[in-house]
């Protein structure tokens, strides 16, 4: 810092036997303000002084925004779908049924069953949603026209919450997995529960995996998984789990079922064709065209009940007259079967 220019002259000491008080130099010029340069340290709020030291901003408590005390699940219930957990549960109804029929039933393992069957359709749905929204193939499902909204490309849910509600279900799937492989298998060693457990990471892979990660349902393989883990699998394993023994003949009812579950498929993407075409999702009935989806539909529904007669038949000593009660839904699906040959647009 520089010396001041005007410097105080030189004189006579003061007399240090006198008191001091009053003897202040007389120069006329204050020892303070006199000596003050007004850009550095303003004085007596003259020029400089609140310009250029602003006083500093106050302190503002945040404003807490009012949280509503209650959740509304309407849009989980909405986006979870509970009306599709029959056909989930399908496989593991008619496998303990073939099992009881035969003297096996255990209802601890049949809970457990069901449990896991219920949170892999729980999570495919969830998954299927945000994976949908994320391609862009539900842009068009936001609650207008008369559309079946989905939850999140309709706003209802936020996509990062249904990516937590994604991952809190495989957790549960898992776990459930686990005890349902462990509870079957616990008389019969470490390789079977392995088996099985492992069978429960691949049904847990492909509920999340079918518009999410690999995608599968958007490269036309959806049907094959759906007929493959809604059938044999589903129903076969929980035969097996239930009696403890293999039966190849219970894999044409499991056919059935998977057949049934895949037609169910098929309809939903006989009717999205155009907008999963636009979405770039390549479902098998869109790679068909309609006219071939509809013959498809057609000839998975004939399946299911070939395969229920052809079982029925192969089990002629313990056939009897109530073993063709199924037979009273042919007009159902035969009603519903009209229905989709004469439908002309997704509406219909």
């Amino acid at each position: 810092m520089p010396y001041d220019d005007d410097a105080l002259p030189h004189g006579p000491s003061y007399d240090q036997t006198r008191p001091q008080c009053r003897t202040r130099r007389s120069t006329g010029v204050d020892g303070v303000c006199g000596r003050r340069h007004p850009d550095v340290l303003p004085h007596g709020g003259g020029p400089g002084g609140q310009t250029r030291f602003p006083r500093e901003a106050r302190s503002r408590l945040w404003k807490i925004p009012h949280l509503p005390l209650s959740i509304s699940w309407a849009p989980w219930i909405q986006a979870a779908r509970p009306r599709t957990l029959p056909l989930a549960l399908a496989c593991i109804a008619l496998g303990s049924l073939l099992a009881a029929d035969r003297g096996y039933f255990d209802p601890w393992l049949t809970l457990w069953m069901v449990l896991t069957a219920a949170s892999y359709q729980l999570l495919s749905n969830l998954a299927n949603d945000l994976g949908d929204y994320r391609t862009g193939a539900d842009q068009h499902r936001q609650g207008l026209d008369g559309i079946e909204a989905r939850a999140v490309a309709s706003g209802l849910i936020r996509e990062a919450s249904m990516h937590r509600a994604v991952q809190v279900l495989t957790l549960m799937s898992l776990v459930f997995t686990a005890l349902t492989a462990w509870w079957g298998t616990r008389d019969l060693g470490w390789v079977y529960t392995a088996i099985f457990a492992a069978l429960g990471l691949l049904a847990t892979a492909a509920a999340r995996g079918y518009t999410l990660g690999w995608a599968y349902g958007y490269k036309g393989f959806g049907d094959l998984f759906v007929i493959l883990f809604f059938g044999p699998v589903g129903v076969a394993g929980s035969f097996f789990l239930q009696t403890q023994s293999w039966d190849p003949l219970i894999l044409l009812p499991g056919l059935s079922v998977g057949f049934m579950a895949a037609a169910v498929l098929n309809l939903n993407n006989l009717r999205d064709i155009e907008t999963d075409q636009a979405a770039g999702k390549r479902t098998l009935a869109m790679r068909m065209g309609r006219p071939m989806a509809k013959l498809y539909q057609t000839i998975l529904v004939l399946e299911a009940y070939v395969a229920t007669t052809v079982f029925i038949v192969l089990q002629a000593d313990v056939t009897c007259s109530r073993s063709f009660l199924y037979a009273a839904t042919l007009p159902l699906f035969a009603e519903g079967l009209y229905k989709t040959w004469k439908a002309k647009t997704p509406a219909d």
